[in-house]
């Protein structure tokens, strides 16, 4: 049976050397940003009149959607997930997928707090800190990814598969959609969460094997 990560990629050199292209458009966006430059600003306007109109109904669904994809959610869950997967005796994927999610977030505070971009104005969800970038978005991907990887080795079938990416795959995009429909994040931040998030599964999933082999070693 192939891995999740034969799937993505089929070769390691390959598999990192995409999430090395994520973290390159990922610094492309932060500089970007940090320069004000004009194509930002273009594609975050294109970004908010995509998500027209506001309705209080509307308003009210994304809300609840936007909470599911919180770190303040994802946390608990992915913890959640790890005792299980202790509970089944698999410690090594318990401790790496938990490390995904937590270690990975560091990231994101780090560049909010490097980056220090205001959130838009007129936002519909009372939060405060920095916008650059999602760490909604972040978490989303990385639990999204975890999942699939879980599950990906009892989905038998192509069909089966292909409709577990794909709700993976619109899960993501409508957390991304949420957070600039609410106003607490420009089109930009959602898609720079999403590379941010890409480049740190892909590359650090590379050293899973290693970290298995190391844990396997020590517990002997």
């Amino acid at each position: 049976m192939q891995s999740f990560e034969r799937i993505l990629i089929m070769k390691k050199s390959r598999w990192i050397d995409f999430g090395v292209v994520c973290g390159l458009f990922f610094l492309a966006f932060m500089f970007a940003v940090l320069r004000h430059d004009s194509q930002i600003k273009t594609m975050d306007q294109a970004g908010f009149a995509l998500t027209m109109p506001i309705t209080a109904m509307k308003t009210r669904i994304m809300l609840f959607i936007t909470a599911l994809g919180s770190p303040q959610f994802l946390g608990p869950v992915t913890l959640v997930m790890m005792l299980i997967l202790w509970w089944k005796k698999q410690l090594g994927s318990s401790m790496w997928y938990g490390a995904m999610q937590f270690v990975g977030y560091l990231l994101v505070i780090f560049f909010k707090t490097s980056v220090m971009r205001p959130r838009p104005a007129h936002r519909l969800e009372k939060i405060g800190g920095y916008s650059f970038p999602s760490g909604h978005t972040f978490a989303t991907v990385i639990f999204v990814l975890t999942i699939l990887a879980l599950l990906w080795p009892h989905l038998k079938s192509n069909w089966s598969r292909l409709l577990g990416g794909m709700l993976g795959a619109g899960w993501i995009l409508l957390i991304m959609y949420s957070r600039v429909y609410l106003h607490v994040h420009y089109a930009s931040d959602v898609w720079a969460g999403l590379l941010l998030a890409l480049c740190w599964w892909l590359v650090a999933n590379s050293q899973k094997e290693r970290f298995m082999n190391w844990l396997t070693e020590i517990q002997k």
